[in-house]
């Protein structure tokens, strides 16, 4: 299955974390001056609104202003008391040119009659119906009256000299048509909305048309006009006389868009000159990193390829990648001086195991070769007082034959000696002997003599087989104590491994010892596994075997900072202090002749300290059933050497 080389991933990964604080310092800053830029936009278009609001106001203010001032001249004195000349005309019109007013002046007397105004062709026309008011001054909003073309806005005021009745009319009107070029749409649509109406005039490039406002316009956030979307604004309510407005604003969303996409847009380029820059660092100092990794790949292949432990890494610098070169280094350098005297003790022990079989076969050889003289001379002793001697004989052989390392090392006296003296004491019993006893012998002495020897020579062979197969153990158990590092790491649960031991070890126990378990650790422990079921199978045994009769075996699981804490406890009869002090000293044992190696927990404290961790052993023999405690710790996982 192809793969990308690490230099790539980790150059992904890196480019990955870039573009993901690019993007996220771009939404930041999007999300922030997005917002800024929407509030802008809102305070814009109410600003707009506002303004567009105070514009008309200003120009409705103007005329009303001037109207109530007008009012109180002299030329409309003269209408109060009736003087009309042709000047009235003419001031009306010099007013409406001085001021550039919009519409026109126009004075009716108390009748109702227009006596005077800046239209021409309109004299004697009736005061419209919408102009009659009793009010000082009255604001009249966008009207329609017969002799005035088109809509218009009219102020109204009385003519009424102080302590008199009311004389007539004084009203200057406003070309709507202006109102509507004020409000004409531009970047913006703007819409008029009086009195606090439901509806609400809006003027567009297409003409006027109305829609719906209410006291909720603030809380919509889109406005669709002609199948386009708009943003929304109100100005405060404009209030003069009786009349109040305001003026609504709406900007094209795409419009008011522009400055996030243009936002938008800055952060993309500004986002590229900062990821390309980036990533580019990040592919160099990804090759950089790898470029030592990929020689210590090449070296371990060539170290599998070739077996040849002396392969150095070449290492530069002095960054953690070379203290790990360095360290893998050292590391191959002990390997291979472990091999190296491992290779030397496995010659060493095939030797010696040569040299013990070739000395059991020589020292069997000779115990035949006596057993067979043995034979010639034990029907002449049946009646002789040196029977006793030759029962110690034969037990003294025997002791050597259970003992076959202590025969072989210790510097025992030749059988020689022992079948001479046998030979003196068959002379000495035939000379004591008269014709009657020598024929007594005579007849016995084949059926004692073949009973004897049988018996005995069995025993030998018995014991003989024993000392090999302890010899044979011995040598294993070496062999496997020499092997300790060449065992799989693996990541198991130790309690499967310590219930696999006991149901191995069932037929031992299975009447008469009770197991209780207490299970807490529940975590899986790196270890070389094999060889940890190997240290459960030797303590388990030894508890079964210290249990004679009935009794009890604790196993016991925790866990303790980072380490797994196994303990197995038994109610046997304990060891002794003096034995306990030499419980892990190879080839020692308590055990009877002939039984066990003295290797078993010795290899397991080898083990034990292979992982890094402890193996003690607790007990006192003062209290009754008080019985042995093994406690194994080793780290949760394997530290390297």
């Amino acid at each position: 299955m192809s793969r990308f080389s690490l230099s790539v991933r980790l150059t992904l990964f890196f480019s990955l974390i870039v573009l993901l604080v690019t993007v996220t310092l771009s939404s930041v800053v999007f999300y922030k001056f997005g917002e800024k830029i929407n509030q802008q936009i809102s305070r814009n278009l109410t600003d707009i609104a506002d303004h567009k609001a105070a514009e008309i106001n200003n120009l409705l203010l103007f005329e009303r202003t001037n109207l109530l001032a007008w009012r109180a001249s002299s030329v409309m004195l003269d209408v109060v008391v009736d003087d009309l000349d042709k000047r009235i005309n003419t001031e009306l019109k010099n007013l409406k040119q001085y001021y550039q007013l919009k519409g026109d002046l126009y004075v009716f007397n108390a009748a109702g009659v227009l006596i005077a105004s800046t239209q021409p062709g309109v004299l004697k026309t009736k005061l419209p119906e919408i102009w009659q008011t009793q009010k000082d001054y009255e604001l009249i909003f966008k009207h329609e009256v017969p002799f005035i073309k088109g809509s218009v806005i009219a102020h109204v005021t009385t003519l009424k000299p102080p302590q008199l009745k009311m004389q007539g009319y004084l009203v200057i009107t406003h070309s709507w048509d202006d109102i509507t070029k004020m409000l004409a749409p531009t970047d913006s649509n703007f819409a008029l909305r009086k009195n606090s109406e439901a509806n609400a005039e809006l003027f567009t490039r297409d003409g006027i048309q109305s829609i719906a406002i209410d006291d909720d316009f603030i809380e919509k956030s889109l406005w669709m006009f002609n199948e386009e979307s708009y943003l929304g604004s109100i100005s405060k309510p404009i209030v003069l006389g009786d009349v109040n407005f305001q003026v609504a604003a709406f900007m094209p969303e795409k419009l008011a868009q522009e400055p996030l996409l243009e936002l938008t847009k800055n952060l993309l380029v500004a986002a590229a000159f900062v990821g390309i820059p980036m990533i580019f660092l990040v592919s160099l100092l990804s090759r950089h990193l790898v470029t030592p990794i990929k020689k210590l790949t090449e070296t371990i292949r060539g170290i599998e390829d070739s077996n040849d432990l002396s392969i150095q890494v070449q290492v530069s610098g002095r960054d953690e990648v070379a203290d790990l070169g360095n360290a893998f280094n050292r590391m191959t350098s002990r390997l291979g001086e472990a091999f190296t005297r491992c290779s030397i003790w496995e010659k060493e022990l095939e030797d010696l195991n040569a040299n013990l079989e070739n000395q059991v076969i020589e020292r069997t050889a000779q115990l035949q070769e006596t057993l067979q003289k043995l034979k010639s001379t034990q029907t002449q002793l049946v009646q002789s007082e040196k029977m006793v001697s030759l029962g110690q004989l034969v037990a003294g052989i025997a002791h050597e034959i259970n003992n076959p390392i202590g025969a072989i090392y210790a510097n025992m006296p030749p059988l020689a000696e022992y079948i001479d003296d046998v030979k003196a004491t068959v002379e000495v019993a035939e000379s004591c002997l008269d014709e009657a006893g020598m024929k007594k012998l005579n007849e016995h002495k084949v059926e004692i003599d073949y009973a004897f020897v049988i018996d005995d020579l069995s025993k030998l062979l018995e014991s003989q087989k024993q000392a090999a197969d302890r010899i044979r153990n011995i040598v294993l158990s070496l062999r496997n104590f020499s092997r300790l590092d060449q065992g799989d790491v693996k990541t198991v649960f130790l309690e499967e491994g310590i219930d696999s031991t006991l149901q191995m070890l069932s037929h031992k126990f299975r009447h008469h010892i009770v197991i209780e378990k207490d299970y807490a650790l529940n975590e899986m422990v790196e270890c070389y596994a094999g060889e940890l079921n190997q240290v459960f199978m030797n303590i388990l045994a030894n508890a079964i075997q210290a249990i004679k009769d009935k009794g009890t075996i604790i196993i016991t699981t925790a866990k303790v900072n980072e380490n797994a804490i196994i303990t197995i406890a038994d109610s046997g009869m304990g060891i002794p202090e003096d034995v306990k002090a030499k419980i892990f000293d190879p080839f020692f044992t308590t055990k009877d002749v002939g039984e066990g190696t003295g290797l078993g927990l010795s290899i397991s404290y080898g083990i034990i300290e292979k992982h890094k961790g402890t193996l003690t052993v607790e007990s006192d023999q003062t209290e009754e059933n008080h019985g042995t405690r093994f406690i194994i710790a080793i780290p949760l996982k394997i530290t390297p050497a």
